[in-house]
């Protein structure tokens, strides 16, 4: 697979399966902060996997410092960020909504918002 079709995989692994994992460990919350560190670690691999990618000759002037200090920001923004708010959506409101189709709702909701935010975010530190 290409790079964009790893990122594309990514991206709606975070966004849209995550919060599937995080509604079935509600009831569990080690394992449901266990599996957000694991996923955070995982994105935060997959941003030093994309900047090691050659894209240009940037990286034989300067090696890899340049581009995985603004890899790990970016996805660490805009795909990390979502899943710890799933898995804060989750724990705060697995005791009071029942339904475990809503409660995916209102983690995808939140992971989608935080996704929007930290993609701002990088934006306006790159900038």
């Amino acid at each position: 697979m290409r790079l964009l079709e790893l990122q594309a995989v990514f991206a709606t692994w975070s966004l849209f399966l995550f919060p599937i994992v995080a509604v079935l460990l509600r009831r569990r919350l080690v394992l449901l902060w266990s599996a957000t560190g694991i996923a955070v670690c995982l994105t935060l691999w997959f941003a030093a996997f994309a900047a090691s990618v050659p894209k240009d000759t940037l990286p034989a002037e300067y090696g890899y410092s340049l581009p995985l200090s603004r890899s790990l920001p970016r996805y660490g923004l805009s795909l990390g960020l979502p899943q710890i708010a799933a898995a804060i959506a989750v724990q705060a409101l697995a005791g009071r909504i029942s339904s475990r189709f809503w409660l995916y709702v209102i983690s995808l909701l939140s992971a989608m918002a935080c996704a929007l935010l930290g993609g701002r975010m990088y934006t306006l530190a790159v900038s």
